[in-house]
C-alpha cells in the first residue's frame, strides 16, 4: 500500500450535465494559517492548468486544485494505467508539494485523493482532524529519506530531487512492498547507525523484483537540521565498505512513509 494520507476517495461519481465538472484534488495539509497563497500564483496544478489553492478545514490548510471530474474520477482508473499520464500528474503533484515544504512543514497526501465538493473535503478532514493534527506536530521540521544498501562495486549516491517524472515513479515505486533486510552483522551496525540520527525509521521496499543486489533498504524521518549528519553517516560507510557495497540516499520527499494509515472499514464506493 502506497504511503500518505489516506482519506476517503471520491465516493461513487456523481453524474453531471456540465461539460467541465470540477472535483477537488488534495495535495497536502499544513497547520492553519499556512503559506501565502501568493506563493502559488504562477504554479500549476496536478491537471497542468488549474491553479493550487487554499481551503481551511477546521485548524488546518487543505492545498487543493479545482480539477476535470472526468480526468479525475470518472476516468482516473484507467488514466492510472498510462504510464505517461501518470507520470506526469505525480510529477505535477510532486512538484506542488515540494514547493510547499519551502515555505511551511506539509503533510502530504497520496496522488489520486479526489472529492467532489468543498463539504465533502471538509468533512473526510474533520473525521481525522485530531490524527492529522498530530502527525503534522511529528513531522513539523523533519524530511524524509530513501536509503539502500546494494551489493556490487559503484560509487556512492547521494541524490536530490527527481529530475522526471518517470525517475520520481522508479524512486517511489520501491515503497510498495516490504524489503527483506539480510542479517549480516555489518548490516546490523549500518541500521543501527542510521537508526542513531534518525527522529524515526521504517520499511523500504524491494528495489526491483529482479534486483538481487538490494541488501538493506529503509526511510527515515530526519530532521532537515541533521541532514548533514546524513551525508557524512553515508560518506563514511562508502569510505569503509569501498568496492564491496554501494549505498544509494535520495531525498528530501515529503514523509509519506510517517503518515498514520486509516483503519480499513471496507470499500466507501458503494
Amino acid at each position: 500500500m502506497a504511503p500518505g494520507v489516506r482519506l476517503n476517495r471520491l465516493s461513487r461519481p456523481v453524474r453531471r450535465a456540465q461539460s467541465q465538472a470540477r472535483v477537488i484534488h488534495l495535495y497536502g495539509l499544513t497547520q492553519a494559517p499556512g503559506p501565502s497563497a501568493e506563493l502559488f500564483r504562477s504554479l500549476k496544478g496536478v491537471d497542468g492548468t488549474a491553479p493550487v489553492e487554499p481551503i481551511a478545514c477546521g485548524g488546518l490548510i487543505c492545498w487543493i486544485s479545482r480539477v476535470p471530474e472526468t480526468e479525475f474520477a470518472l476516468n482516473l482508473s484507467e488514466n492510472m494505467q498510462d504510464l505517461d499520464w501518470l507520470a506526469e500528474a505525480t510529477t505535477r503533484h510532486q512538484l506542488v508539494l515540494s514547493t510547499i515544504a519551502l515555505a511551511a512543514d506539509v503533510l502530504p497526501a497520496r496522488f489520486g485523493i479526489e472529492f467532489l465538493d468543498d463539504k465533502s473535503l471538509q468533512s473526510h478532514i474533520g473525521s481525522r482532524q485530531a490524527v492529522l493534527k498530530a502527525d503534522l506536530d511529528r513531522i513539523r521540521g523533519k524530511e524524509e529519506w530513501d536509503v539502500k544498501v546494494l551489493a556490487l562495486p559503484a560509487a556512492p549516491m547521494l541524490r536530490k530531487k527527481a529530475r522526471s517524472g518517470k525517475e520520481y515513479l522508479q524512486a517511489k515505486s520501491a515503497l510498495s512492498h516490504r524489503t527483506v533486510e539480510r542479517a549480516s552483522p555489518e548490516l546490523l551496525d549500518f541500521a543501527k547507525a542510521l537508526r542513531s540520527i534518525a527522529d524515526d525509521v521504517a520499511e523500504g521496499g524491494k528495489f526491483a523484483a529482479a534486483r538481487r543486489d538490494l541488501e538493506f533498504h529503509k526511510t527515515v524521518l530526519l530532521k532537515r537540521v541533521d541532514r548533514k549528519k546524513l551525508e557524512s553517516f553515508v560518506r563514511s560507510y562508502s569510505r569503509k565498505w569501498k568496492n564491496k557495497r554501494r549505498i544509494e540516499c535520495s531525498g528530501p520527499w515529503p514523509p509519506f512513509s510517517f503518515v498514520s494509515q486509516p483503519k480499513s472499514s471496507g470499500s466507501s464506493d458503494d
